[in-house]
């Protein structure tokens, strides 16, 4: 028998609340209690290799769904006979696991892999999974693979982790679960988050150190770490094994932003990443100065002094016990020192990393175009080198990052930072793969104007991301990754840069989390995997979980077709640039326009979104192409036909819909919803404009009418689901101080529809200026704080050469206080 602790009440662990206070739930029974009254009862049998952290979130989430009293047995007791009616659950080494799971098997199993059996005890049926430790480890945190199997368990029992931030529970716990064998490892060793804090995200504040009130609000910061355990269980659930975020700094809290209490801070959140056995690191950038970046150099001059910089704040960042440092190369995205210097840079954190700290260092590799050095070439055309494809030339120890943006996949069309496609990416990813740390790092959101912020319904981003793990995972297969020496090597894993997950944006971060642990290469037929790869996104909905993945299918099937290859009626244009459905549905701000300006003209300046033919553009007769009635109108009249289609086959299905899983199906149908009123809103806008030469001014009316009514909507859609926020909305939503180079936080333009208004203005009042209604300020979230000279050069050299676009007064200045929205005298 057993000695026993009961869990006397049904637990809730919810992103806001701690494990102390799941832990006040239970109380101790005496010895020997196990069975003895012959109740029945769920036995849970922890082994000690699970960490207390994790221990009390499985215990928590059993007891809440529990209908029999939940009691938890220790690690090396031995269950004897259950009580009639009894469930057995049993994670780690124990006894219990020991009599389904033999440890040599687990041991052969490999790295991170871990085994979920089924089988009985004692008559009583009996669950049980045990996993294996990363090997090599060098940090001894907690062993991944028991954490992974328990998350597996869990879900096998019903429960689901799909919003990084709350957990879906069954109604009621299976008391005989369904038979199961499963032993599972992954194909890549490294698979995680950047949190990509630049933005202002829900976890911007808590990982940089701030309360809701600021970086004074130590107390407000303490509030939110539930929060941090949140998100990191979901990791586990999803088989990620490292996490960074960008660390930020302004002049208003540079104090706080260099200080031992900012720290202590980071060494806690690093501390609670160890528990659950996630690496933990943070994006540093070298010299990267936008969007209050943290430099590690911070003032120019000799080189020895430079470097001194890096060794500094490389120490002070270590003392927080971080397990790697990301950075960044260049001034911004698109600037940066010779060539030579930004290499020994590089180098010089290579290796005071390995040597001072025994820990390494990655570099982003950008997308951006247009820019070469002039010292070293590229190794396979010999010409002048990429400047993103330096680090070719760095210090091995320095590993690599190569990035692509937005949803589109390395094989796509890609009208984006000066770019055709990714196709150079994939190249610097066989350049690398064998000579140094290679990881992947797509997007799952961009953020930015182009898809959550809109907010833009973008499954598709699953689709792609799974689409690219294969493309790499087949160039491993035929042995076309790696250079002489390093041929038929394989990359290191992948880092997804994440950039908010309402709005329906988990589905993508959950797909192209698992496809790094399993992208179902067994499976040849794409479509089939993508299918297989919904699994666990779908099965909370129950009855209406084969509809929804049918519909989530058919979704991304038609997004890629219009919103990428930007299809009419099955054909592709002739060429992408301005004739994509994306081109069309995202927003645009004032410096989208003032680039999109600045491209036409001499130079390297490069768009980060696509080009699309302007509202106001296309009131001149002689526009330059694409033409409306022919290229673009009827790619929105499909777009407003398919995704309204889409959005109610969600809505049809609601009432099939399990009710604890009405949180995620509501998102989702909100969030289609909110797709197909964008169509139509820019179907009736565009319709409207086009229509002022060779239309009745009633018909033109009532294509404005369509066009307001779907604002309309949309607007009332929104104020509801900031009800339903897995963070406070005005935190996400709200205009007010943070750590970002923003006024705003990352859902503002959602709560005002920013992006629909400002398209719905440049269409009735038609206003000259590309800075129209202008919200951010250019020299701080452009080119970076302190790059104003950058800014106003870009800026001055549109208004020189491009006549009659008004004052550049209102391109240089953002409001410090919110707005009235929508805009006074739009509907006058």
């Amino acid at each position: 028998t057993a000695t026993a602790t009961a869990t006397t009440t049904a637990a809730t662990l919810t992103a806001g609340e701690s494990d102390s206070e799941v832990g006040s739930d239970s109380g101790t029974a005496t010895s020997g209690t196990t069975g003895a009254t012959g109740d029945p009862a769920v036995l849970l049998h922890l082994g000690d290799d699970l960490d207390p952290a994790i221990a009390a979130r499985v215990e928590a989430h059993i007891a809440a769904a529990s209908p029999l009293p939940v009691v938890v047995v220790p690690s090396d007791e031995t269950i004897a006979a259950p009580a009639p009616g009894s469930l057995v659950l049993s994670v780690g080494d124990t006894p219990s696991t020991r009599a389904l799971i033999p440890a040599e098997e687990l041991a052969a199993a490999g790295s991170e892999a871990f085994i979920l059996r089924s089988g009985s005890l004692g008559g009583a049926p009996l669950l049980a999974t045990d996993g294996n430790p990363l090997d090599p480890d060098p940090r001894g945190h907690s062993i991944l693979g028991v954490g992974f199997g328990a998350y597996a368990l869990l879900e096998h029992l019903g429960f689901a982790f799909l919003h990084p931030l709350a957990p879906t529970r069954p109604v009621t716990l299976p008391l005989e679960p369904d038979a199961v064998d499963r032993t599972e490892a992954p194909r890549w060793p490294v698979r995680g988050l950047q949190l990509h804090t630049m933005h202002p995200l829900e976890l911007t504040d808590l990982v940089n150190g701030w309360g809701p009130l600021g970086p004074d609000d130590a107390l407000g910061w303490e509030a939110m770490l539930p929060e941090w355990d949140a998100f990191l269980e979901w990791m586990l659930a999803n088989r990620q094994n490292r996490v960074h975020w960008v660390l930020l700094t302004a002049d208003p809290w540079a104090e706080f932003a260099d200080s031992q209490e900012r720290a202590d801070r980071m060494a806690e959140l690093v501390d609670r990443g160890h528990a659950f056995g996630v690496w933990v690191g943070v994006d540093v950038p070298l010299a990267l100065h936008q969007q209050h970046a943290w430099r590690l150099i911070r003032e120019s001059g000799e080189l020895a002094e430079e470097v001194a910089q890096i060794h500094a704040r490389v120490d002070y960042l270590m003392g927080a016990g971080f397990d790697y440092l990301a950075t960044e190369s260049g001034t911004t995205e698109f600037t940066s020192v010779d060539d030579v210097t930004m290499l020994a840079w590089m180098d010089a954190l290579a290796a005071y990393m390995d040597e001072a700290h025994d820990r390494e260092a990655l570099i982003k590799i950008h997308i951006s175009s247009g820019q070469t050095v002039d010292n070293f070439v590229d190794p396979i055309k010999q010409e002048p080198l990429n400047f993103n494809f330096l680090p070719h030339y760095a210090d091995p120890r320095l590993g690599v990052m190569p990035h692509t943006v937005q949803h589109y996949a390395l094989d796509d069309p890609a009208p984006t930072y000066g770019n055709q496609d990714f196709g150079h990416m994939r190249d610097f990813i066989a350049w690398e793969a064998g000579a140094r740390k290679t990881v992947w790092h797509p997007e799952s959101a961009y953020w930015v104007s182009f898809d959550i912020d809109v907010p833009l319904f973008l499954p598709v981003y699953a689709h792609r991301r799974l689409h690219d793990l294969r493309l790499l995972a087949g160039d491993e297969e035929a042995g076309v990754l790696g250079l002489d020496a390093n041929a038929g090597a394989r990359i290191d894993g992948q880092i997804t840069f994440s950039s908010g997950w309402e709005w329906a944006y988990w589905i993508g971060e959950v797909v192209t989390a698992r496809a790094a642990w399993d992208p179902k290469l067994e499976i040849a037929d794409e479509e089939a995997a993508l299918a297989a790869s919904l699994d666990p996104l779908v099965r909370p909905f129950g009855a209406a979980a084969e509809p929804t993945r049918a519909l989530l299918m058919e979704s991304m099937r038609r997004q890629k077709e219009l919103l990428i290859d930007g299809r009419i009626l099955g054909e592709p244009p002739a060429e992408i640039e301005r004739r994509s459905g994306q081109a069309y549905m995202q927003g645009f701000e004032a410096w989208d326009d003032i680039s999109e300006l600045a491209t036409g003209l001499p130079g390297d300046f490069t768009m980060t979104q696509p080009e699309r033919l302007g509202l106001v553009e296309m009131r001149n007769p002689f526009h330059d192409p694409p033409g409306y009635s022919k290229e673009v109108g009827p790619l929105l009249a499909e777009m407003a036909e398919d995704f309204t289609a889409h959005a109610e086959g969600f809505a049809a299905l609601r009432d099939q819909v399990p009710a604890e899983a009405l949180p995620l199906f509501d998102d989702i149908a909100a969030s289609a919803e909110l797709l197909g009123l964008r169509a139509v809103q820019l179907h009736g806008l565009y319709d409207y404009v086009d229509g002022y030469f060779d239309k009745p001014e009633e018909w033109r009316l009532m294509r404005l009418n369509a066009a307001r009514d779907a604002l309309d909507l949309a607007m009332e859609i929104v104020a509801e689901r900031e009800e339903h926020y897995r963070v406070p909305a005005d935190r996400i939503a709200g205009w007010r101080d943070n750590p970002t180079a923003y006024p705003f936080t990352g859902l503002w333009t959602v709560r005002t529809l920013y992006y629909w208004w400002r398209d719905e203005g440049k269409a009735v009042e038609i206003p000259i200026s590309p800075c129209y209604l202008n919200i951010i300020n250019p020299a701080s979230i452009a080119l970076g704080e302190g790059s104003l000279s950058n800014t106003l050069d870009v800026i001055n050299d549109v208004f020189d050469k491009v006549p009659g676009i008004g004052s550049i007064t209102e391109c240089l200045s953002a409001p410090i206080d919110e707005p009235e929205w929508p805009p006074p005298g739009i509907r006058d």
